[in-house]
Formats: structure tokens, C-alpha cells, sequence
């Protein structure tokens, strides 16, 4: 993937954009001189952008013009912004953190302001959706009764999904650092998202399968906007390979998985018959409850017999290792992950979160702090608290800033522009105990794997 880009931007933005160079590398504040009030200002941005979409390779060049309209006076006191979490519910192991990471950015931004002579802070208000798409719109109701116009989150499609009418109709700004359905990827609404939609994944997953020589795959799926969608990604794309797939869905509120695994365990019995093991897998599309699904797996031997892979809800999912740890490493469960691009700023994220909480970071831990730090950027560049001012900006913003996670360009349905993924496998450690290692990498610009 290629990308060149022009602006044509008006020297009070252009020196608020300066700051990202120092948000690359900076080991400590971040400084931006205090400006007069900000005025009307047009920024204009002409991208050319090459990459090998999904389906096929296109070369387009975009030209959008964005109209910033700022304040007569300067922004002061606490300036909110929500933030929709999963600390418990089905994505809780990632909650825990993500949340972290968002502390350190708020902590961060706020000594970057002082030192930058602002009259304002930057307050996250975290609200806990349980993983509920229903929690997740009245979190959000609730925070737009508080004046909040900027939310970070939430984690799952299925809660972006139920929030998405809202936030349109009321003009609230919403930013997820992990959603992927690519039924969410619509231009010109109030969502973003830092990550590419999952037409990405699919295509990373045929990859990761096929030239392990697998060609029938049983895909156990959890039946919502995320399962729905990155089944029907990798279906696409594992057919044109020559592929065969059977899909099980099951209900997001399932605790018992005896059916699906039942049905599972015949067909890949059969399959293993009529062609080996080798030549057959299982595809596992789940959040946090994938570690039951491994430990209710064990009771049916054909089903551990064959190589199982995951996605970006079981890579690095801490639930998995501690509760089925053992299950996981027998059967492998190769899970593709967004990969961040490693950097001081990825680096000192990790060893902060780390001692924190003990606990390595996963991607969305970058993408979520980067969410913060863009839209604080935002937010100083235009000198105003208002939804529709920072949607005109923000992939301007983007487009300049190199955080945590790497560059957070998006495309015209505000995602991330596309990327590499790990490949994370569950190993057994030399103390006796289980973890993650990442094993692989995806390149999405040669389309191949690479193992480690």
C-alpha cells in the first residue's frame, strides 16, 4: 500500500499539527504554544491512496475540503468526553486493559494542556456497557444528558451497532478502538473506527488456513454483528481458495455449547474420514466465552484431533489462558490480531500498562489511547467543543498523527485504512504455565504469511 498526500492547511492549523511530530517520539509532555482564538479556516486535503482492498486493486484520489469553524472565545474548564467499556460482560479481559490505557492517555494529555498554557482539561468519563448492546445505548443516553458530544467506544460491533442511530441523530461523536463489522463501514456518519473493518481479517484468516493446507473448516461463530460479519469475510474468501466451510452459530448469551460442539465434532469426524486431519480445522469466532467453548470442547475427540483458529476476540484474550489454558495449546488456536507498528511510543505504552497491571497490552489498548490523544488534538486544533466541527476534522488528524498503534489513517468510511495482523498461538512456557506468543505475521500489502 502506497499513499501520497498534499494539504493545504492555514498556519494556526498547521502549528497545532506540528505537535505530532513530538507525539512520535516524545518520552515525556507534549507542547503546543497557546494561540489567539481560533477563526474560520478551511483545510483542504488531497490524498492519493493505493491499496489492495479485498476484492480487488484500486487506485483512487480523493479531494475533500473541511470547513472548521472556531470559537470567539478560548475553550476552559473540564471538557468531557464519555468512553463505553467492557469492564465486565463477554469483553471484560480487554476492558481491564483498555481502561488502563486510557488513564495514562488522559493523565498524559492534561500535562501536555497545562504546559501548553490551555485554559481547559481533557475528563474521561468511563461508563461500563457490560458488553450490552442495550447497556451500551442507555451508557450513552446517559452521558448525552451530561453534555457529552465525544465517546470513545464502545468495544463490540453489536453495541456500535445500537448505538449508531443515536449517535447520528444527535450529533454525538463516537470513536470505537475495536469494532470491526464491515456492515458498519458507511461514510460520511458520526462513527469512526481506529481499526480496519473485518474484510481485513477474512482475508488474513483464508491466508493463515489455506496455505496450512486446510481445506474444509467448521466456523463456530457468536451470532452478532461482529460473529456475523467476520464469518461471512472469511466464507468469501476461504471459497475462493478452494475452501469448504460449515458454519455453527450460536447466541451471544449461550453458556452451554454442547449442541454446536456436538454438530461440530460430526461433521469434522467425517471430513478427518474422508480426508486426514491435516486437511481440516476449526475456526473459532468468540469473545471471552471462547474459553468455555475449549473447555466443553475437550469431551469430544474429534474435535481436539484437528488445529483450531481464532481472531482478534481470542488473541491475547487473558480469560482463555486462565481458564483453558491447557485446551488451547493442545488444539493451538492461531488467532489473527491488528498489528501495531512498533515504536518508542508502543513501547512505553506497553511497559506502562504493564506495570500498571501486570499485564501486557493488547492492540486495542494502542488504539484506544491513540482514540484519546487524536481527539484531544481535535479538539485543540478547531478551539471548539462541538461534534460536527471535530467529524470534519478528525480524519485530517488522523492522517498526521503516528501513535501507539502506528498511523492511524482512515478511508472514506472513516476505518482504519488497513493493515497487518499478527498471528498469536497459545504455547506452553518453560515454568510450566500457559501464554500467548505471537508466532506469525500477515502482510497485507504481499498477501502472505510469515512465521516466526
Amino acid at each position: 500500500m502506497s499513499n501520497r498526500k498534499r494539504f493545504g492547511v492555514s498556519s494556526a492549523v498547521a502549528a497545532i499539527l506540528l505537535i505530532i511530530g513530538l507525539i512520535i517520539g516524545a518520552a515525556g509532555g507534549y507542547f503546543i504554544t497557546a494561540s489567539a482564538p481560533p477563526v474560520t479556516t478551511t483545510v483542504t486535503s488531497t490524498r492519493t491512496l493505493t491499496q489492495a482492498p479485498v476484492t480487488t486493486t484500486v487506485t483512487a484520489t480523493v479531494t475533500s475540503t473541511t470547513t472548521v469553524t472556531g470559537a470567539e472565545a478560548r475553550l476552559s474548564g473540564e471538557i468531557l468526553v464519555g468512553a463505553l467499556m467492557s469492564l465486565s460482560g463477554d469483553l471484560a479481559s480487554f476492558g481491564k486493559r483498555e481502561s488502563t490505557a486510557l488513564k495514562i492517555a488522559e493523565k498524559e494529555i492534561n500535562e501536555w494542556l497545562k504546559q501548553s498554557g490551555q485554559a481547559w482539561t481533557f475528563k474521561i468519563i468511563e461508563e461500563d456497557t457490560a458488553t450490552q448492546p442495550a447497556l451500551a445505548l442507555q451508557k450513552l443516553q446517559s452521558l448525552a444528558a451530561r453534555g457529552v458530544k465525544l465517546v470513545i467506544g464502545p468495544l463490540s460491533s453489536g453495541e456500535l451497532r445500537n448505538i449508531k442511530g443515536y449517535a447520528d441523530s444527535n450529533r454525538i461523536l463516537v470513536v470505537s478502538q475495536s469494532s470491526t463489522a464491515p456492515a458498519l463501514a458507511i461514510p460520511d456518519d458520526y462513527v469512526f473506527r481506529l481499526v480496519p473493518d473485518d474484510n481485513f481479517q477474512g482475508k488474513a484468516l483464508s491466508k493463515l488456513i489455506s496455505t496450512a493446507g486446510v481445506k474444509h473448516v467448521v466456523v463456530i461463530y457468536r451470532g452478532d454483528a461482529w460473529g456475523d460479519g467476520l464469518q461471512d469475510a472469511f466464507s468469501k474468501e476461504f471459497s475462493k481458495v478452494g475452501g469448504e466451510v460449515v458454519p455453527i452459530r450460536y447466541s451471544p448469551d449461550a453458556k452451554d455449547f454442547s449442541a454446536e460442539l456436538s454438530s461440530a465434532n460430526a461433521k469434522i469426524g467425517d471430513w478427518v474420514k474422508s480426508y486426514g486431519a491435516s486437511k481440516v480445522a476449526v475456526l473459532d469466532i468468540s469473545f471471552d466465552e471462547a474459553a468455555l467453548i475449549l473447555l466443553q470442547a475437550k469431551d469430544y475427540p474429534n474435535l481436539m484431533g484437528v488445529t483450531w483458529y481464532g481472531t482478534d476476540g481470542t488473541a491475547q484474550n487473558s480469560r482463555v489462558i486462565s481458564d483453558a489454558g491447557d485446551v488451547a495449546e493442545k488444539v493451538k488456536l492461531y488467532s489473527t490480531l491488528f498489528a501495531a507498528t512498533s515504536s518508542p511510543k508502543y513501547e512505553k505504552l506497553r511497559s506502562q500498562v504493564k506495570a500498571a497491571i501486570g499485564e501486557d497490552p493488547e492492540i486495542y489498548s494502542y488504539t484506544v489511547y491513540d482514540i484519546a490523544w487524536t481527539l484531544a488534538i481535535a479538539i485543540a486544533t478547531t478551539g471548539v467543543y462541538d461534534a460536527t466541527v471535530i467529524k470534519q476534522i478528525y480524519p485530517t488528524v488522523c492522517a498526521n498523527y503516528f501513535g501507539a498503534s502506528g498511523w492511524t489513517l482512515l478511508n472514506e468510511a472513516g476505518d482504519r485504512a488497513g493493515g497487518d495482523y499478527d498471528i498469536w498461538g497459545v504455547v506452553k512456557t518453560a515454568q510450566g504455565t500457559y501464554d500467548w506468543a505471537k508466532v506469525a505475521v500477515y502482510s497485507f500489502a504481499s498477501d502472505s504469511i510469515t512465521w516466526l
